[in-house]
């Protein structure tokens, strides 16, 4: 609801913060970086306390009509569109049409464009031609995974900030403050695990916390594991000490065996070479739980592996 709710990327909310205190916005800007970071939640406060009857400290106060309309849906003045069902130039046309109209309860009108590199090559030129001459009380802001897709011209006329992928222990941070919030036990071991499963992504790791606190009172490891599906590997240790013994019949015994239970052969070959990586990275790095996505029985087994 405010920047400080933001995990992992002060970088970029400290800067918007001060901009909108120092009243110097830009009339565009482009959310870059992989999923679940924040860029479209950042959005939505952007647009928020740009329309705030009261800011405080370049937070919206959340309590004044605009805020609450905007939450709701009431103010009409913040258009939010996924680019990815709506990437016709006749849907930019129709958008950058509505930029003539002065806000009607707001102080901007505000479009916030998600996954923008969807957009035909006709929607960026819709798009760009009023990028270049906005008028004083439209925003543009602009999210999207995949920045190498879009135009350099559009690149251009937007100030851009890049999103990282959230460290593990903010991640965990958060999980643990969340599952404060709603009531859910969960151990630290467990919502470290889940930071790391979750690859960076905020949005996966409160998504894959649902998850397991549907199917158990008290998160632990073990839950975590089994709906992450981190368990049941058992064959992957088998496979690679054949392959270490050379003891090709039993290497073909155990293919036979995933076979036959309907095991994919392209997704174990997959599963195979992460299983090599993280043998090589558990006898090379000196911490390798902070690199590999496993419980702690299974670093076990890999480091004995490596040895």
């Amino acid at each position: 609801r405010v920047f400080s709710d933001m995990s992992g990327q002060n970088h970029i909310t400290s800067t918007l913060q001060n901009a909108v205190m120092m009243e110097r916005l830009s009339h565009a800007y482009l959310f870059t970086g992989s999923r679940g970071t924040g860029k479209t939640t950042c959005a939505k406060i952007l647009a928020k306390v740009v329309n705030c009857l009261s800011p405080e400290d370049g937070n919206p106060c959340n309590k004044c009509e605009i805020c609450l309309g905007i939450d709701s849906g009431a103010v009409l003045d913040v258009t939010e569109i996924d680019a990815a069902s709506n990437n016709g130039v006749d849907n930019i046309r129709d958008l950058c049409e509505g930029t003539s109209f002065n806000p009607s309860v707001a102080k901007k009108r505000v479009y916030i464009i998600d996954e923008v590199h969807m957009l035909s090559a006709g929607a960026f030129n819709a798009l760009l031609k009023t990028l270049e001459e906005p008028p004083d009380y439209v925003l543009f802001i602009l999210a999207t995974t995949e920045v190498h897709k879009i135009p350099s011209t559009i690149l251009s006329r937007c100030q851009r900030f890049d999103f990282r992928r959230i460290p593990a222990q903010d991640i965990a941070d958060r999980l643990m403050f969340v599952a404060k919030q709603e009531q859910i036990e969960l151990e630290e071991e467990a919502a470290l695990l889940i930071s790391r499963v979750a690859d960076g992504s905020l949005r996966d790791a409160l998504s894959l916390l649902d998850q397991c606190a549907s199917s158990a009172d008290k998160v632990t490891v073990l839950d975590v594991s089994e709906v992450a599906g981190l368990l049941g590997k058992d064959y992957l240790f088998e496979l690679s000490s054949a392959i270490n013994n050379s003891d090709t019949s039993k290497a073909l015994h155990i293919l036979d065996t995933l076979h036959n239970t309907s095991c994919d052969m392209e997704r174990l070959i997959a599963e195979l070479v992460n299983h090599f990586r993280n043998i090589i990275i558990t006898k090379t790095a000196q911490s390798p739980e902070a690199l590999i996505v496993c419980t702690p029985e299974e670093l076990d087994k890999l480091k004995d592996t490596a040895s």
